[in-house]
């Protein structure tokens, strides 16, 4: 008996800590997912001459056709009466060279950073409330592209990332889909979300030099839906220049709306954004003895982006889509146009299950301008198709 009663206690003692773990761990979940993207690209008018006109097409592997291939974790534990937390690291993935394919947004006037963050893609940790919303802090995406994410002309097309021309521009060259170092707070109540965000400026002297504010709302039923925000931004120097507190550089302001209706079969939608860029002067940002960003004086300006675009589902396996983007980029003051770039989109998804779709692409892509920044053709015609599979 006593052997007995010996046995049951180091039993339970073993036991115990499991009992535990299992007890903390039964209202928390952790889980791995992802998107594998990859396919072909031919594209014509794209070897050049001397003088930088367009002359021969290229055929070449095309990873992210349709979505960014990523790796991701996520994560919610739930704290009791409503109350939970959560995290989320996504990192972006070239599936042609298995390198990481995010960066963070330490980039400006066109400058990316070269080194590649691991979790580039997302990278955040909160806490919420199932009635008084979620907040979460890190990289993550931005208001003005979870605001008008769902509605989307092309459905999101990774291709020339037509998504983020609706999210608006940081500045003449990049967009504004995801923030570093930035609080985000999301409620939803019913089909209304409400989405606000904040990011420090973390600059010596100044509280609006880099700091970020936005504001957002989303309405989205079974028939239609509507998204619209506002984002203001204050340009920050950089480190190694002079006097960062000796003047204002001026904030950027992006104003987008889009919608979609949805009948029967089809999906129309719709889409408008408009970035206010401010005048800044030659080397104000970074003043350094090798580079001067920006490298000349930037003009005041307007950047806007128009879209719309419509889908017809054949069947539960195959989707038809037909979308238009228009960028214009105008000086502010005389409404003179620098640029005017356009872009259509006909696209088609073959689902072969409900994870891995088939796909292909035809771009129309014009710019009176040039196509590129070393291309001076005004128009070029792409073909891609490829196999995309999420788990």
């Amino acid at each position: 008996m006593k052997k007995t009663l010996i046995s049951v206690a180091v039993l339970s003692i073993m036991t115990a800590p499991l009992s535990i773990t299992s007890a903390q761990t039964q209202h928390s979940s952790t889980s791995l997912y992802g998107t594998l993207d990859n396919g072909f690209r031919w594209s014509n008018k794209v070897g050049q001459d001397h003088l930088g006109n367009a002359k021969q097409s290229r055929m070449s592997m095309n990873a992210g056709g349709l979505s960014g291939s990523h790796l991701g974790f996520k994560g919610q534990e739930d704290l009791g009466q409503g109350a939970l937390a959560f995290f989320k690291l996504e990192a972006g993935i070239n599936l042609n060279t298995g390198e990481s394919n995010s960066s963070s947004d330490s980039k400006i006037y066109g400058k990316k950073t070269e080194s590649k963050s691991l979790f580039g893609r997302e990278a955040y940790v909160g806490l919420g409330h199932q009635a008084l919303g979620y907040l979460s802090m890190g990289r993550q995406h931005t208001v003005s592209y979870d605001a008008v994410k769902d509605f989307d002309p092309s459905n999101n097309i990774s291709q020339h990332q037509a998504i983020h021309y609706l999210s608006g521009y940081t500045d003449l060259k990049n967009n504004h889909n995801r923030s570093d170092a930035t609080f985000k707070y999301t409620h939803q109540l019913n089909q209304v979300t409400t989405l606000a965000s904040y990011k420090p400026g973390n600059q010596v002297g100044s509280m609006t030099h880099g700091s970020e504010f936005a504001m957002g709302l989303k309405y989205k039923n079974s028939m239609w839906g509507l998204g619209a925000s506002f984002t203001e931004m204050g340009l920050a120097k950089m480190q190694d220049t002079a006097h960062a507190h000796s003047q204002a550089l001026g904030k950027t302001r992006i104003i987008n709306l889009a919608g979609e209706y949805k009948l029967d079969r089809w999906k129309f939608k719709a889409g408008i954004a408009r970035t206010s860029i401010p005048a800044v002067a030659s080397g104000a940002v970074l003043k350094h003895p090798q580079l001067m960003i920006p490298q000349r004086d930037q003009i005041a300006s307007f950047l806007t982006v128009a879209a719309w675009g419509v889908q017809y589902d054949m069947n539960h396996r195959v989707s038809l889509n037909l979308s238009h983007y228009a960028k214009l980029h105008q000086e502010r003051k005389t409404l003179a146009i620098f640029e005017k770039d356009r872009r259509t989109v006909v696209s088609g998804i073959y689902k072969l299950s409900k994870r891995t779709d088939l796909y292909s692409l035809l771009e129309w892509h014009s710019n009176r301008a040039g196509i590129a920044e070393n291309n001076r053709s005004k128009n070029q015609q792409s073909l891609t198709a490829g196999l995309r599979h999420r788990f």
